[in-house]
């Protein structure tokens, strides 16, 4: 920018620019303390220079009071100060700074390299500049900004380019020539690097996105947290899938007697999180290979029930004093509701039966990355830090801490092999359920840094004494049910095709006594619903107006055990491939259970299924013991057969799991005499087909 008239000279006060013209105030300011002292030195001579001039400081009185030339520091304000910088301002106080650049080198003349080799300061430049290699120097852009190894390459392949842009220069005649580069040592690869960097510099939105990965763009668009809303109690959750970072087992019978480790694939845990007081509202464990739209209503269906300590088996007092989940920890949280449910795009949290029982049962709207309008359609780990802190400190604080642990990338193993450990140590999979399950519960009653160093408990009960009236409970009786598949059905059979109406549900036969005096409902599509996810042998019938008609069963062979429709999916495509077989006198799930145990690979990890089954079995068993009475004269047939259908070694740890601390075990029954005739079972109405 050059000017015609001295700045601020007393002889001309018309000079187009004076002190009254330049404002230094908005002049861009530099951090002097940073400065060498000899530079901070000449800086501030400078500086006040400038000051003094723009007053109409004379010659004589700038170099006694600054040591500065009156030429000089016009020459720093006109041609320094006042350029234009790339980031759109002056330079103003930068331009100040002594052995600072304002302007690029600019080659006049063709490089002369030497045989020190120097003398190709600026060639790159100069080169590309030149007329005949314009369309050059767009092509060499192009391959820079738009990378074609980039797919195979996340990061810029500085190689890659500087043999392309070599090759373009020999075919253009320079090698014959003995031009630069070709008369250099290294063929001017620095100078091309360094050209490749300020390229990507003056587009730093790509440059983030081929330097730092996909996330790279999203994480630069977040905001400074100015405008973060402000959430209350239960306001927002957030929701996400952790894959453990451990190898553990399974022990099944043996047939040589005893049991045998069997190792299982890596398990998942879904986790529901309060953003307002970081507390763990409930989990799943998943024992499937991938999370499914039912695990995930699974969480939020603990989330809203009241949890429960486990009885441990690696030690007696895991849990910490006061740990527990919110619905156990006070009544006000049981079934307590949220506003908005945080989740990724995996199409198990976004599906219509995940979105549906939550906006009707739980009041709560999803927030997702298909929402074009959200905030989270950038897709970044950044729009759920909560969950994503909380996994970091599970694993850390868990997984990673144990010798089966696989680390969370290959250099963790550090030699180990995860598999062979989990064998020897005989790393179980009930002994991982419980140390998540003490591990989740003593988090939330340990202090947190980001809330004061209160717990996420504590938390929770100081946000709910100001909002006690803001917290919504959702019904008992829909949460116990909104997990269970529903779908609607045909109702079969009749007098006239000489069978007992059913319906075919899940690849299974469901009818019941009731369903033989409602002739008038053969034929009309009706809804089913499992009432317990966990056991598929019972579900309600209703129609379209809601009326609810009664209950039906499943029949033979899968009457027999409870199980899933995922355990009756599994066996199906076991028993299409003839690895089991089924018939109306043997149980399903003993078939899975045998399969599993003997004829399975002990290479391969056991079918998910399996443990379903295990998992199932054990709860049942348990459920049923606790609801025995000791002078209860009807046979337990299916806590029989359960106990049949389980391993050994579940059906005495069930045994063993319900001896605690402080209780007696239950008088054992006196025998009874001779002359006491044992209770005849209850009559059972005769069935009519």
């Amino acid at each position: 920018m050059a000017l015609s008239g001295r700045i601020g000279y007393r002889s001309t006060p018309n000079s187009e620019l004076s002190s009254q013209s330049i404002d230094l105030g908005n002049w861009p300011m530099v951090d002097e303390n940073s400065l060498s002292a000899a530079r901070k030195t000449k800086f501030l001579a400078r500086k006040k220079a400038i000051e003094l001039y723009l007053k109409g400081a004379t010659d004589a009185v700038l170099q006694k009071k600054t040591g500065e030339k009156r030429s000089n520091i016009y020459r720093i304000i006109t041609n320094r100060c006042l350029q234009r910088h790339s980031d759109g301002d002056i330079f103003g106080w930068r331009g100040a700074l002594p052995h600072f650049r304002v302007t690029a080198y600019e080659r006049q003349t063709a490089p002369v390299v030497h045989e020190n080799g120097a003398g190709a300061t600026g060639a790159l430049k100069w080169l590309l500049e030149r007329p005949q290699f314009k369309d050059l120097k767009d092509r060499f852009h192009k391959r820079i900004l738009n990378n074609a190894d980039s797919l195979a390459h996340p990061k810029i392949n500085v190689q890659t380019i500087f043999r392309w842009f070599i090759d373009e220069l020999r075919k253009a005649g320079l090698e014959d020539q003995k031009a630069w580069p070709f008369n250099s040592e290294s063929l001017g690869y620095e100078s091309v690097r360094l050209y490749i960097k300020k390229v990507l510099a003056e587009h730093p939105f790509l440059a983030m996105s081929k330097m730092g990965g996909p996330d790279a763009i999203a994480k630069a668009k977040a905001s400074d947290g100015t405008r973060r809303p402000d959430f209350k109690l239960f306001d927002r959750v957030e929701c996400d899938a952790h894959k453990l970072d451990c190898r553990m087992v399974v022990m099944v019978p043996s047939p040589h007697g005893g049991y045998e480790p069997r190792k299982i694939r890596r398990i998942w845990i879904i986790v529901i999180i309060d953003v307002r007081s970081r507390a763990v509202l409930g989990y799943h464990i998943s024992l499937r290979r991938e999370c499914s739209a039912l695990d995930v209503l699974i969480t939020i269906k603990n989330a809203l029930s009241k949890w429960a300590p486990r009885t441990l088996t690696f030690c007696e007092d895991g849990y910490a004093e006061g740990a527990a989940l919110p619905s156990a920890h006070s009544e006000v949280y049981l079934s307590a509701c949220w506003n908005e449910f945080s989740v990724d795009g995996a199409l198990a949290n976004v599906c219509p039966r995940v979105e549906e029982p939550l906006l009707h049962i739980v009041g709560a709207k999803v927030i997702k990355p298909q929402d074009p309008t959200s905030y989270s359609s950038r897709r970044s780990k950044d729009d759920r830090p909560f969950i994503e802190s909380f996994f970091r400190v599970l694993a850390s604080g868990t997984m990673h801490r144990l010798s089966p642990s696989t680390g969370s990338s290959h250099e963790d193993k550090k030699g180990r092999d995860p598999e062979k450990i989990a064998a020897e140590v005989q790393f179980q999979l009930d002994y991982a359920e419980e140390l998540l399950d003490v591990t989740i519960a003593n988090y939330n009653a340990t202090p947190h840094t980001g809330l004061g160093y209160r717990s996420p408990l504590a938390q929770m009960d100081f946000l709910s004494a100001k909002t006690k009236n803001r917290i919504r409970h959702a019904d008992p009786e829909l949460v116990k049910r909104m997990a269970g598949t529903r779908k609607v059905c045909t109702l079969l059979g009749g007098e006239y095709t000489g069978k007992r109406p059913y319906f075919n549900f899940e690849n299974a036969k469901y009818t019941s006594e009731w369903l033989v005096q409602r002739p008038d409902l053969l034929g009309k599509k009706l809804w089913l619903q499992l009432d317990d996810e966990t056991d598929a042998r019972w579900a309600t019938v209703s129609d379209s107006n809601g009326l609810i008609y009664g209950t039906v069963h499943v029949q033979p062979p899968w009457h027999r055990s409870p199980h899933t429709l995922y355990m009756r999916q599994a066996i199906r495509a076991l028993a299409t491939k003839r690895l089991l077989f089924l018939t109306g006198n043997r149980d399903p799930v003993q078939a899975l259970i045998e399969y599993a145990e003997i004829h399975a690979n002990k290479k391969l990890p056991v079918h998910p299924a399996y443990l379903q089954a295990r998992r199932i079995m054990m709860t049942s068993t348990q459920a049923l013991d606790e609801m025995k009475e000791p002078n209860f004269s009807v046979p337990d047939v299916m806590g029989e057969i359960n106990r049949q259908a389980m391993p050994e070694e579940l059906t005495k740890v069930s045994g063993a799991s319900k001896k605690t601390k402080g209780t007696s075990p239950p008088p054992e029954p006196k025998p009874k005499s001779a002359s006491q005739s044992a209770p005849l079972p209850k009559m059972r109405m005769a069935k009519t087909w």
